[in-house]
């Protein structure tokens, strides 16, 4: 195998790369849109803005000014971008009163006041016209229910529960001011105890306690609250096995700069193996009496001893500052609750942000919603983004195995957007083990996420169980330190989040460039392999493995001369679009037959724009990357209205499109192939992180008379979608709406003909695109050489 040396590449786009998006043709009804019941729906909608007028009135009369929320139930075929934009246009009011998604198919409107109501009348009125509006027989034709809002109560409490109580966030500070006043004000006249909890700005959320029956009852009729629950409360186990062996300690290198990284857990053990690597800070909120150290102990061991404990060169990591940030306490001793231990992450990181990599191997045994996020999740998300900082979070573990029933999705928490969310893969298999060798193991919480998120995003070493013949769980375990020193064994998702963090804290410190968390997750995801072993679906292996198994550290940022990996780092603006007509692919990829060859994988993260309030439809914003043929550029003819750009190109074919690819060899799990191919077909879904990899072999023969036969042209295009919430939002503010993105293309030649690496930096040059390497620190460059 020729010697991976030669670094990665970062390009970026031309000048005339940018493009100005250009108008659609003219509105069509949908066939569901019916004008002729549309005066009755709009009476039903006045019968229900009666009830919440009188409400209103009542309200006032007692000087409560919180808006009413109505409850949309909308036709499940109206849930795109462009019919949600007729319901806002008969409910917004020179105002955003579309304030949230409910569930899968409910939107929430809030009315202010009388003016709300008469000005959403006479918007219902053109259902009378002859001639109804387009927005009237659209926005009216799409709901099937509307009904006053109830809160969503998910408790029967004692007088000892202590609940989570979420208000809602009306989109306007002054509303959301007074709201919190009068809750604040309520609970201090029922003696509650009642304290505002720092998940996120954006999340009004409040834990209270000593609430009576009496008080209750009035809690879930209180002007405001969406949500009434148990606070969750979090434990971890951990039964190790300790053994007799011993490994060499090692010692940090004088004069090498290490990265740090910060272990959110249960505290790390000052043991010989671990004391030469603690960092000279720490961050804890216990006494030490009330901490057990086992957990993080064995965090921390994974992190720095991974691979040597295995015997495998998983990570390539040389070590790391471990940063102590004890978060959690001896739960035996003491209890922790949702609401702490996020306040416990954000304070620790808000004060220690140069810290830039956290492992977060702690969570819930609650299942991700299927489609709101977890408040957990979204507090991460925010931390991540104001400290600009990347947490690796443990996908969770579950004991279904134990009764041969379904795994478990992934826990609340684990659903965060921002983060790097690992789930388990199996390093061996015994007699009595349930899963394959390189599988995905049978505690290893599966997704999808809320909004069919892939979630994991990799996996990585973590153990496999089984039951014994009495139907006794048997743990075949990885290895790691207890608090005494001695060698642990244990199995968990917990385990093997920190080899992820240990890749991730590794690429950053040989990056010769400043943190971007984009990149780190993006050359992750980029990397990630299915192993040979897997020979499942693609959605079989989406759901348990994520993207796969991540390389490790030095085959990441390096090719060989049979392949190039470019990088396109930039941000995309509503309004916008790139499309890169003069794509370097190599010329010489071209077979004996005439017929261009090999393997594209084409990685794409982005920073999406998050909406709390916006439920399943938290992701915001999205990006579709089209990458392909074409057979010429052609000029057009700019003074028609809807062109606004000067060249295109004829004969264009997404090579991603799964329509091009025949239906035999997406469904083969067996040739060596089908552990690299993962062709997925996103439609209209936002995902943060999409991934293809693709084998122009596997063209159907008549796609590929058509499309790879040369000569050909490549392209790359990618374009923004924002959800309307965020367009109306951005519009109000007079802003306009914007999303990063990282964006990794990988070109290999599978006959290894020529030198790949050599040919398409030379096209780079000829078609006057800016490009440079990688920079890798100059220590880093020695070790490498050495």
């Amino acid at each position: 195998m020729a010697e991976k040396n030669l670094p990665i590449k970062f390009f970026h786009k031309r000048q005339k790369d940018e493009m100005d998006t250009e108008g659609g043709g003219e509105r069509k009804l949908p066939k569901w849109a019916d004008v002729n019941t549309i005066i009755e729906k709009a009476q039903y909608v006045n019968e229900v803005l009666s009830d919440i007028s009188g409400a209103l009135a009542n309200k006032v009369e007692r000087n409560n000014y919180v808006p009413s929320i109505i409850k949309l139930k909308v036709n499940e075929e109206a849930l795109a971008k462009s019919h949600r934009k007729e319901i806002a246009g008969i409910f917004n009011t020179g105002k955003i009163n579309l304030i949230g998604i409910y569930g899968e198919d409910e939107i929430l409107v809030k009315i202010d006041g009388q003016s709300d109501i008469q000005a959403i009348r006479k918007k219902l009125e053109n259902a009378d016209n002859a001639f109804p509006s387009f927005t009237t027989i659209v926005g009216l034709s799409a709901i099937t229910n509307a009904e006053e809002f109830k809160p969503q109560i998910d408790v029967e409490p004692d007088n000892e529960t202590i609940l989570k109580v979420k208000l809602f966030n009306y989109g306007n500070s002054d509303l959301n001011a007074i709201l919190i006043k009068l809750f604040e004000g309520f609970c201090a006249e029922k003696s509650i105890q009642c304290e505002r909890a720092s998940y996120s700005a954006e999340l009004n959320i409040y834990r209270l306690t000593e609430v009576t029956p009496d008080a209750f009852d009035e809690l879930k009729d209180f002007d405001g609250v969406q949500l009434v629950t148990e606070m969750p409360a979090y434990d971890i186990t951990l039964d190790e096995l300790t053994e007799d062996n011993t490994i060499a300690i090692k010692k940090p290198k004088a004069g090498q700069t290490y990265p740090i990284v910060g272990v959110l857990d249960t505290g790390i053990a000052n043991i010989p193996h671990l004391a030469p690597w603690l960092h000279n800070k720490s961050f804890t909120k216990y006494h030490e009496d009330d901490t057990n150290k086992g957990h993080g102990t064995f965090v921390a061991g994974v992190l720095i001893y991974g691979d040597e404990l295995e015997g495998m060169n998983y990570t390539g990591f040389d070590g790391c500052k471990l940063f102590e940030a004890i978060v959690m306490p001896d739960i035996r001793r003491q209890k922790i609750y949702e609401d702490e231990l996020i306040e416990h992450i954000r304070e620790a990181i808000s004060k220690n942000d140069e810290i830039k990599i956290w492992n977060l191997s702690l969570g819930t045994r609650n299942e991700a919603d299927l489609y709101e996020f977890s408040d957990f999740a979204k507090a991460l998300d925010e931390v991540q983004e104001q400290h600009d900082v990347l947490i690796c979070k443990s996908a969770g573990n579950c004991e279904n195995f134990k009764m041969a029933a379904p795994k478990s999705r992934i826990s609340k928490s684990a659903d965060t957007v921002r983060g790097l969310v690992v789930g388990s893969l199996t390093h061996d298999k015994n007699g009595t083990d349930i899963s394959e060798k390189y599988h995905p193991s049978p505690f290893s919480r599966m997704g999808p996420g809320p909004s069919y998120l892939i979630k994991p995003d990799v996996v990585h070493m973590g153990g496999n169980a089984g039951l014994d013949h009495r139907n006794n769980p048997v743990y075949n375990t990885v290895k790691s330190f207890a608090p005494d020193g001695s060698i642990a064994n244990n199995v968990g998702t917990s385990f093997s989040t920190p080899r992820v963090s240990a890749i991730a804290a590794g690429l950053d410190s040989m990056l010769n460039e400043k943190f971007n968390p984009l990149l780190l997750k993006a050359l992750i995801v980029h990397s990630a392999r299915y192993p040979q072993e897997m020979q499942m679906s693609i959605a079989e292996k989406l759901n348990g493995a994520g993207f796969g198994l991540p390389s490790n550290i030095n085959d990441i940022l390096f090719n060989q001369p049979n392949e190039i990996t470019l990088i396109l780092q930039d941000t995309l603006e509503k309004g916008n679009f790139i499309d890169i007509l003069d794509f370097p692919f190599p010329q010489s990829m071209i077979d004996e037959d005439g017929y261009f060859y090999g393997e594209v994988t084409v990685t794409l993260v982005t920073a999406p724009i998050l909406e709390v309030s916006q439920g399943a439809e938290y992701c915001q914003s999205n990006i579709d990357v089209m990458f392909g043929s074409y057979d010429d550029k052609v000029e057009r003819d700019t003074t028609k209205p809807t062109i606004k750009n000067p060249i295109g190109a004829d004969g264009r074919q997404n090579v991603l499109a799964t329509a091009v690819y025949s239906k035999k060899a997406a469904q083969d799990t067996s040739t060596p192939f089908a552990t690299e191919r993962m062709l997925v077909s996103y439609g209209d879904k936002y995902q943060p992180v999409k991934k293809w990899s693709v084998n122009f072999d596997d063209f159907t023969n008549a796609n590929k008379e058509k499309y790879l036969k040369a000569p050909k042209n490549w392209y790359l295009k990618l374009e923004g979608l924002f959800r309307h919430f965020t367009e109306t939002k951005c519009d109000m503010q007079k802003i306009i709406p914007s999303q990063e993105f990282c964006l990794i293309v990988t070109i290999k030649d599978t006959k290894k003909k020529g030198n790949i690496y050599n040919e398409v930096t030379q096209l780079l040059n000829n078609f006057s695109f800016i490009h440079s390497n990688v920079k890798i620190k100059e220590e880093v460059r020695i070790r490498l050489n050495g």
